[in-house]
């Protein structure tokens, strides 16, 4: 946690500092920001946006850090369910997935795509600030060279009040050249604040990575019967870092659409899918699986599973697969050819969480139940 608070602090302290001297040196500031409203204004907005952004992405990495080392301290019940490392949680907290030195690669590859997306947002504020200030020193320089050559032109030189007039007629070049000044100035400073915080943003998150690749290569090495096993691993149990991927992103899904979604489980020892539970008794079941045979049997399964258990309740449990092959199967097994297109239909059939405590503590207890059964058949039939 050191490391971790010590680019924290730095960001912080930093940022105080800018906060500090644009209190002490407020009238220079000022005056700078109103030679151009429209375009400082942009300017300085965009700065303040890039500092927001880096220190969101920041206090985001925080829970996955804790949430890494109490995983690998034993404490798998942190209580936090991590979106960076969620390819690397959902690996983990399945014991019926083997992890190969293959899968680490890639699922470690996953995570790194994932931090590359982070910094390409602070990345592209910074070169847009550049840009700003560029685009100020163009635009100042065009209304100093137009002023100009509108004060030649209108010059007459048998006018007794020439030099008065060409006073004035400065005037307009000579606010080109503060905008184009002004403007570039802003620009570069904020390019660099900007630039600067992402750099410590940057460090924490390789700070993450590091520490995720350290843990992770003894997770495995401490597992040699995984690698033992690779030619039945992927004849019985065919799972890799894409499959987490887009596992991870079902699981977004009915997570964005206030579901509550089981840990991972896997059909008949092989498929690995997601449950998530609604209120009205909902209950979904989505994997990439399309064998038809497999997914009719699951929603048997689960059917005569409910049926007695709840007096009074009778789940709506339906099977969600992600296939693009055309297959018209009836209300309960729902084939969906994207992720897109299954969060398109989750944000139109979002689900309605409990308001009131009551409902709440409710809903907790009916929703875990469920959870602890789905589990408990599938793994007993793993």
């Amino acid at each position: 946690m050191k490391r971790f608070h010590r680019n924290l602090n730095i960001m912080s302290l930093f940022t105080a500092g800018l906060l500090v001297c644009g209190l002490v040196f407020w009238r220079t500031v000022l005056n700078i920001a109103i030679t151009n409203v429209l375009l400082n204004g942009i300017i300085i907005g965009t700065t303040l946006f890039g500092v927001g952004l880096c220190f969101a992405n920041m206090f985001a990495l925080l829970p996955e850090y804790k949430w890494l080392h109490a995983y690998f301290a034993g404490r798998a019940d942190y209580g936090y369910t991590p979106k960076l490392l969620r390819p690397i949680s959902m690996a983990l907290h399945n014991r019926h997935i083997h992890i190969t030195t293959n899968t680490l690669t890639e699922l470690l590859d996953l995570v790194a795509g994932r931090i590359e997306d982070k910094r390409d947002s602070v990345r592209y504020i910074t070169n847009t600030l550049i840009f700003l200030g560029l685009l100020g020193t163009f635009w100042g320089l065009i209304l100093t060279v137009g002023g100009f050559a509108e004060l030649l032109i209108g010059i007459d030189f048998d006018d007794p009040y020439v030099l008065q007039n060409m006073q004035i007629g400065m005037a307009g070049p000579l606010s080109g050249m503060a905008t184009a000044f002004t403007s570039s100035l802003l620009g570069l400073a904020g390019s660099l604040t900007v630039g600067f915080l992402g750099l410590q943003l940057q460090f924490a998150q390789n700070t993450i990575y590091e520490e995720l690749t350290d843990f992770m290569s003894q997770y495995v090495l401490q597992n040699p019967a995984h690698n033992a096993n690779i030619s039945k691993i992927s004849e019985s149990a065919p799972v890799n870092a894409d499959t987490f991927n887009k596992i991870s992103e079902i699981h977004d899904a009915f997570v964005d659409a206030k579901y509550q979604v089981h840990d991972l489980i896997r059909i008949d020892g092989k498929y690995p899918a997601i449950v998530a539970i609604g209120t009205d008794e909902k209950m979904f079941i989505a994997t990439l699986n399309n064998d038809i045979d497999v997914l009719q049997n699951v929603l048997k399964r689960v059917e005569l599973c409910f049926a007695d258990t709840l007096e009074g309740i009778n789940i709506d449990a339906r099977i969600v697969f992600i296939s693009n092959k055309n297959l018209d199967l009836g209300n309960h097994i729902m084939r969906f050819a994207s992720v897109s297109a299954l969060r398109k239909y989750l944000m139109e059939h979002e689900n309605k969480r409990p308001k009131t405590k009551k409902e709440r503590q409710v809903f907790d207890a009916y929703a875990t139940y469920i959870g602890t059964a789905i589990d408990y058949l599938f793994k007993s039939n793993s």
